[in-house]
């Protein structure tokens, strides 16, 4: 919100007071990418990850285990790439002391290596959950497809009605 609000206010003052909050625009992207890294964990911990699900209620139970395992293995093999990735971008900014090019000329290991955390953490989580969801295939398929299979729409109107219960007991707390 904070960063939201400065942008406002810069806006306004580069149109009518003609200044501005140096390297905000550049704060505000390092902000979105670790936040983005971080997000990705959290959305896999809650099975919030988009899935194209269009077919999937019509196959054979047998065959959304499969599906759903594809999924998870396809997800981890991706994070893990990008962390992998990500490593090897860390450590060259960091050897070499690569500074950005803006008025900040702010030290690029600094936000690259916050961004990795996120994407380490992402690619941690993603590569376990696909392992269990692997020994779940052989063990009990039905577990595995309401652990890993993607949300039904009871689960995320429940969901959405939790969050929502949640946000108005805090506005009720909050008035007293």
């Amino acid at each position: 919100m904070a960063i939201s609000i400065a942008m406002c206010v810069e806006i306004l003052g580069r149109k009518y007071f003609n200044f501005s909050f140096r390297g905000l625009d550049e704060i505000g992207g390092y902000m979105l990418a670790g936040v983005c890294a971080f997000g990705f964990a959290y959305t896999l911990s809650t099975r919030s990850h988009m899935r194209v699900t269009l077919l999937f209620p019509y196959v054979p139970a047998s065959v959304q285990s499969l599906l759903n395992v594809l999924a998870m293995l396809t997800l981890a093999a991706m994070a893990a790439f990008c962390a992998w990735r990500g490593v090897f971008e860390v450590l060259d900014v960091l050897t070499s002391g690569k500074r950005s090019n803006t008025p900040l000329s702010v030290p690029l290991w600094m936000p690259q290596a916050i961004w990795f955390a996120g994407m380490a953490l992402f690619a941690v989580g993603a590569v376990f959950m696909a392992l269990h969801s692997v020994s779940l295939l052989f063990r009990d398929r039905a577990l595995l497809n309401r652990i890993y299979g993607p949300q039904s729409l009871e689960e995320e109107i429940s969901t959405e009605i939790g969050h929502a219960e949640a946000r108005e007991g805090i506005n009720k707390a909050s008035r007293t």
